[in-house]
């Protein structure tokens, strides 16, 4: 059986798609539960990280407005 190869134009629009996403700015899911109402936090903006010992991350939850920081 042959193996089915994409086309390199293919490739270039997965590749590029995948590198937008992860450059995106956009607040992201990160897998962590809100202390408050157990639903999951965002990375409110997941590019920024603080320089402060240990580097964090400012996280946020959509359902109960919780505001805070996560060790990056």
């Amino acid at each position: 059986m042959e193996k089915k190869l994409k086309s390199l134009e293919e490739h270039n629009t997965q590749t590029a798609t995948s590198h937008w996403d992860l450059m995106s700015n956009k607040p992201r899911p990160n897998g962590i539960a809100c202390p408050n109402c157990g639903d999951e936090l965002l990375d409110s903006n997941p590019m920024m990280t603080l320089t402060s010992m240990p580097p964090k991350k400012s996280v946020n939850c959509n359902k109960c407005d919780y505001v805070g920081y996560r060790i990056a």
